[in-house]
């Protein structure tokens, strides 16, 4: 089996994008058999899933802030019990444009399993909503999507930073972010892996392995908020990784891993990745295609 994992990262999902056409061109693979998204990450599977690799090459290198987020008068959020600082109306729309009808009907009758991650508020929960059922497990609720209304909900959910974005309502509950749960998605991988089968695994993180350490002094309210963050990311992601590191060393299944990551932050005034700049996301996704290049060109049999 091949299985693609796509991380959270807003903007430096750039990253993701050129890792991904580098990983395509260089294995052959035409598509996977399952692929597990978060936030940023989860937009990318879907449209890897519906085949949709140059328009979401273009969504990466066209947009601007305001083609994905309204800026909202904080003040008045708070005053009128509005649980966010960004309007995420530009993004629904872009979501709806790619997310059709058509598109549904091509994700459904595929034979990949697309899963896509988010957290439940009222529960606390890891929910992955995926194309089918997903083999149950402790560590997730799964949903499955019926509908291409669910679907974009779905790849809304995932994407809306808590606080930053508002939280996506679906069946009565309301949905945030699954990088605060999971980062790198690993639990759905994990869990419905086949034994019968060697695996091949590439992980497109748009996060370095290494936690940047600064001589900054940190006094501004946002400075102080950013650089948590930043730490929190890193903590998620470490766990993340060692789920997946866990799993390789005690199955009998042949296991293969290419873990394809950032050598340094990609935005370090921006860790949450909400800066949407055409330049920036278009130097990310070169330094996406020349890192997949050299891993996968410098461990043909995996590099974790």
């Amino acid at each position: 089996m091949n299985i693609l994992i796509t991380s959270g990262g807003g903007a430096k999902g750039a990253f993701s994008v050129g890792a991904l056409r580098q990983l395509l061109a260089s294995t052959g693979i035409k598509s996977f058999d399952l692929i597990s998204g978060t936030s940023t990450g989860a937009l990318i599977a879907a449209m890897v899933a519906a085949g949709k690799i140059p328009e979401v090459t273009d969504i990466y290198l066209s947009n601007s802030n305001a083609d994905i987020l309204n800026k909202q008068n904080v003040i008045n959020n708070i005053l009128n019990n509005r649980a966010y600082l960004y309007d995420t109306a530009p993004l629904e729309n872009q979501i709806r444009q790619q997310m059709n009808d058509t598109t549904w009907q091509t994700i459904r009758q595929s034979p990949t399993l697309l899963c896509l991650n988010t957290v439940c508020l009222q529960t606390g929960r890891l929910s992955i909503f995926s194309s089918r059922a997903l083999a149950p497990d402790p560590h997730y609720d799964n949903i499955v999507i019926d509908s291409t209304e669910i679907l974009v909900r779905s790849l809304l959910g995932s994407s809306n930073q808590a606080v930053f974005m508002p939280p996506v309502t679906i069946n009565d509950r309301q949905y945030a972010d699954g990088g605060n749960r999971e980062v790198i998605p690993t639990r759905a991988v994990i869990s419905n892996l086949s034994h019968q089968e060697a695996h091949r695994i590439f992980i497109l993180s748009n996060n370095p392995d290494t936690q940047l350490t600064t001589g900054n002094a940190y006094t501004a309210l946002l400075d102080v908020l950013m650089r948590a963050i930043t730490i929190f990311i890193q903590e998620v992601r470490e766990n993340d990784l060692e789920v997946l590191r866990n799993f390789k060393h005690t199955t009998t299944t042949p296991v293969k891993i290419y873990y394809i990551c950032p050598e340094a932050e990609l935005d370090p005034d921006f860790p949450t990745g909400l800066r949407f700049d055409k330049l920036l996301m278009q130097s990310w996704m070169k330094q996406g295609q020349l890192r997949a290049k050299i891993v996968l060109q410098q461990f043909p049999d995996g590099n974790m």
